[in-house]
């Protein structure tokens, strides 16, 4: 049985919640594996999930890179729920969306229930304290949130993303500390979730391709023949005109 990392690393870990006051976005996201979106991956994994059920889910995420030779697949694990302290500044429960993608090859995916822990999301949790937890993150000031862009290049979002990201490795397993029992029906929280299939979108073909659209110039060139067509128009409509006006003098 290949067995889990027993640490979490941000490189490999998605979550998704809120602080204290602004809104639920997204505090990290994974290197691996990699995706130009996660919303919609999070929805389809989290987006029925009872976050005070305490339903632990697992499958596979199966990305098709237009670059590879076949699609690959990463295994996960995955929970919503309440975080059991913070609240935010109306005093509502707040609520976490987390997916991890340990370094197991992908048909060991039937071994995570017994080989993570149950209550693996509330150590993460506890790990990310320094950092999501922090003043900077979490507690921002709303005071602080409505000056940002007055005085900082990066949206508050990207800040906070950067911060979350330095997280150290968060141990799964206390020192000296055994492999989880393998659950057992009836109490068996983990659910295996249907294979999720994501597409990468296509890379540009051409280099003409990327300059334009890295410069921002493809718009503007189409903006140009636009002018340059209106104006031409313009011209054959005063030339019509004046014609029509040289041939009623004659006349």
């Amino acid at each position: 049985m290949h067995a889990p990392a027993r640490t979490v690393e941000t490189s490999r870990l998605l979550w998704r919640t809120r602080g204290e006051h602004w809104d639920y976005e997204f505090v990290c996201v994974p290197e691996i594996p990699a995706l130009p979106g996660w919303l919609t991956t999070l929805e389809a994994v989290l987006g029925d999930a009872d976050a005070g059920a305490g339903e632990l889910r697992y499958g596979l995420l199966e990305v098709d890179d237009a670059a590879a030779r076949a699609p690959r697949a990463f295994a996960y694990v995955a929970a919503r729920f309440v975080d059991p302290a913070r609240r935010d500044w109306t005093g509502r429960q707040i609520q976490h969306f987390a997916i991890w993608f340990p370094p197991v090859p992908p048909e060991a995916v039937e071994a995570l229930p017994a080989a993570v822990p149950a209550d693996w999301h509330l150590r993460v949790l506890a790990g990310l304290a320094a950092t999501y937890g922090s003043s900077e993150v979490f507690g921002l000031p709303e005071e602080a949130i409505r000056a940002w862009k007055r005085s900082h290049r990066e949206s508050r979002a990207e800040a906070a993303l950067a911060i979350v990201k330095r997280t150290p490795p968060v141990a799964l397993f206390e020192e000296g500390e055994p492999a989880p029992a393998p659950p057992e029906a009836p109490r068996n929280p983990w659910k295996r979730m249907p294979t999720l299939k994501k597409k990468s979108p296509e890379p540009l073909t051409t280099p003409r391709e990327v300059s334009l659209v890295v410069a921002g110039r493809r718009g503007g060139l189409r903006r140009v023949f636009g002018c340059f067509t209106a104006l031409a128009m313009m011209l054959v409509a005063v030339h019509q005109l004046v014609a029509c006006g040289a041939s009623i003098h004659a006349g």
